[in-house]
């Protein structure tokens, strides 16, 4: 099943600066050049916002977040897409999107409106996920690089691995529980049902996979199975496992 077509609208002539100067830097991704954006997409002529997705190509998450922001105020077509779905090529769309079951990113993709997955949002290193709305999932297991402007809720595990990506939530992440193997997971507040007993390196409601004290807390936290010792005797967390679990704690 595909998404409907997101018709781009005819813009301000000043929509490129006005969007420049409302969203501002983003306080962990690269920095965007509106200018870049727009002399893309007056080169390519994309007539919708899939399209202009496609157009950009391998862009960064900010850009990506500039360009969802420029038509924030879209007509927008709300759609739902049976699951599990997967993510095959660079995706725009303008409106909320829910997906019924799990959803695999194996190329970025932008929404602009609310995104809702039933089961686990899953992505891969270097992938983008670009959501102007609300994001709430099941579960999520993250590698790539997420912007969301707006807030994210994970009913149960939110994992985050791979330290050139980062998750980056503009309002508040809500989580059961969040564990970190060297990535960044950004959000303002951030808040998980069960905290580690003592804050680590990613602040008092993230687990730190790497950290010696939070990995002998963790097996005794989650169900058993999540954690196994490595060949060292270290304690390592298979994040697979940890999202498909149904609550993944004790």
């Amino acid at each position: 099943m595909s998404l409907p077509e997101s018709v781009l609208p005819p813009l301000a002539a000043d929509a490129f600066a006005t969007t420049e100067n409302a969203l501002g830097e983003l306080p962990c991704g690269p920095p965007y050049s509106a200018r870049h954006v727009q002399s893309v997409l007056e080169e390519k002529q994309p007539t919708t916002f899939d399209g202009a997705v496609k157009a950009l190509g391998s862009a960064g998450s900010s850009t990506l977040a500039f360009v969802a922001s420029v038509y924030k105020d879209a007509p927008r077509t709300a759609a739902t897409l049976a699951g599990p779905f997967i993510v095959t090529e660079p995706t725009g769309h303008v409106g909320d999107l829910h997906v019924q079951g799990d959803l695999t990113l194996e190329k970025s993709l932008v929404v602009v409106g609310d995104l809702t997955v039933d089961g686990v949002l899953h992505d891969g290193e270097h992938t983008k996920l670009v959501v102007v709305g609300q994001v709430r999932c099941r579960a999520m297991h993250t590698s790539g690089w997420v912007t969301i402007i707006g807030g994210l809720t994970v009913e149960h595990a939110l994992y985050g691995r791979y330290n050139d990506d980062s998750v980056e939530v503009l309002g508040p992440i809500t989580a059961g529980l969040i564990v970190s193997d060297d990535h960044l997971i950004y959000g303002k507040p951030k808040t998980a049902k069960l905290r580690p007993s003592q804050g680590g390196a990613w602040g008092p409601d993230t687990f730190d996979a790497r950290d010696r004290a939070h990995k002998a807390e963790l097996p005794k936290v989650l169900v058993d199975g999540i954690t196994s010792l490595d060949e060292d005797g270290e304690v390592k967390v298979d994040g697979e496992k940890l999202v498909a679990a149904r609550p993944p704690w004790k």
